[in-house]
């Protein structure tokens, strides 16, 4: 008996496999290429029969670190120090840059087309957040020079600082032209991405926070869709008003409730005292380090000094020719960053030591987030809603939703640098929620992307790369209504 087999493939992690054929007409077409073009193939919605092992792909990974490290809700332990000693900008954190990169994506199931996105994003590249930063840093400087408290090195450090300074004077907070780089490309991107979304008439709701660098980075990202999509309206709105939605931690936020825990305030003061040196890092450049430290302090002039340094990176060319790195050494910079990231994990992560409180504030951005999913899926008037925000806001989201290593639960303060990582939440990083239907299947689809790849959630995926609504919905639906 002659027959043709029309087979659908999903591949899965650990080189499983699996065809659902159907037996039709009299030849047979081979449907082993498929496994070969990869992400050209669109995947099958996972039969029943093997929803378990897909379920391991999407879990199985949180389950083998537990087991192994004792650490929760991580996919990864990462060698971050090896990372950072071959990458050092990544040590600026917050400054690090946005991967400027475009991934290919993992096809959507057979008949599934995306129609509606969700869009959070921080800001893009920024100079150092304060004009002050900047200015009390040249006056040190300046001063010590003028009363002869400086070293050699010293006095090579305020000569470089004279002529850098000029290109950042009175920019404090504002966001660089690579910063507008950043959400033009971006925007493109998703458009590209996505092209269905965008056909016919394409509608946004769009807020921001009312602060100058926010607003330009959504006139930016407006501006891309604009070029792109002559058919592209939106409504926007700013203001204090949108804040429990857009910065729940925000200092702004009328209803803004944080306080830090008695416990997670000696870690953090224990993790700087056994990581950092300020005396030794400013002696370098004071020959009167105990003046510095009553007039200065030694250790707000290192982190200052960190602050510009590693911003340097965010700066168009020609303002950053001189990137100062040399003043620090590595080890400094590893130091520093550790800390940093240390007191973020206390604030922003699932900490055992912190009540997790600036955490759980930001499940109120995922709870309207789906709810406004949930109002513009009915009405099919919106395509599109758009959040301009912060880095404040953004990672402790992705903390909530425990996305990646992000939710990770790290008992020993040493180990959390190589599972939670603050350079992860660059300049622009952004959460997209993309949603695909079928017109054969009930179901919608989410696939998430963080900072334009393809993250994971711990939940079952119903194809590779793919969560259904419905599971998203009642998962997160329920975390939500368990905070207190």
């Amino acid at each position: 008996m002659n027959t043709r087999l029309l087979g659908k493939i999903v591949y899965l992690s650990h080189c499983e496999l699996i065809i659902d054929i159907n037996m039709k007409n009299r030849y047979f077409i081979a449907v082993g290429a498929a496994l070969v073009l990869g992400a050209l193939v669109s995947p099958a919605l996972t039969p029943a029969s093997a929803q378990t092992a897909l379920e391991k792909r999407a879990l199985e990974k949180r389950a083998e670190i537990e087991a192994r490290y004792g650490v929760k809700d991580a996919v990864v332990r990462y060698d971050t120090r090896a990372d950072m000693m071959k990458e050092p900008y990544r040590t600026g954190a917050e400054y690090f840059m946005y991967p400027m990169e475009r991934p290919e994506m993992t096809a959507a199931p057979k008949g599934y087309k995306p129609f509606y996105i969700s869009y959070t994003g921080r800001h893009g590249a920024r100079y150092a957040i304060k004009d002050e930063v900047y200015e009390k840093v040249l006056e040190l400087l300046r001063n010590s020079h003028d009363a002869g408290k400086l070293t050699e090195a010293g006095e090579d450090l305020y000569r470089r600082y004279e002529v850098f300074y000029p290109n950042v004077a009175y920019r404090g907070g504002d966001l660089t032209s690579k910063g507008q780089e950043q959400l033009h490309f971006i925007a493109n991107t998703l458009y590209h991405n996505f092209p269905e979304v965008f056909k016919g008439r394409t509608r946004a709701e769009v807020i921001s926070t009312p602060v100058p660098r926010v607003l330009l980075t959504m006139v930016c990202f407006l501006d891309e869709i604009r070029t792109l999509d002559d058919d592209f309206g939106f409504t926007v709105d700013t203001g204090r008003k949108y804040l429990p939605v857009l910065e729940p931690n925000g200092s702004k936020n009328p209803y803004r409730t944080v306080v830090a825990t008695k416990e997670s305030k000696e870690s953090a003061a224990a993790m700087k005292a056994s990581r950092i040196d300020a005396k030794g890092f400013c002696s370098r450049y004071f020959n009167d380090v105990d003046s510095l430290e009553r007039n200065y302090g030694m250790f707000t002039f290192e982190d200052n000094m960190r602050s510009i340094v590693m911003d340097i990176q965010c700066l168009d060319e020609a303002s950053a020719k001189d990137n100062m790195l040399d003043i620090f050494t590595p080890e400094e910079l590893f130091n520093l960053w550790e800390v940093r990231n240390y007191n973020g994990y206390l604030f922003w992560g699932f900490s055992p030591l912190a009540d997790n409180r600036s955490v759980t504030n930001n499940a109120a951005i995922l709870k309207d987030i789906m709810e406004k999913a949930e109002k513009n899926f009915a009405s099919g008037e919106i395509q599109m809603d758009l959040r301009f925000t912060h880095d404040t806001a953004v990672l402790p989201l992705v903390s909530f939703m425990r996305l990646n290593n992000f939710g990770a639960v790290v008992n020993d303060p040493d180990e959390v640098k190589n599972y939670w990582r603050s350079d992860q939440i660059p300049m622009a990083s952004n959460l997209q929620l993309i949603f695909f239907r079928s017109k054969r299947n009930p179901e919608i689809l989410v696939k998430v992307l963080y900072n334009g790849h393809e993250a994971m959630l711990p939940l079952p995926e119903a194809a590779p790369s793919f969560y259904p609504w419905s599971a998203f919905k009642d998962f997160y639906g329920k975390l939500i209504s368990e905070i207190k």
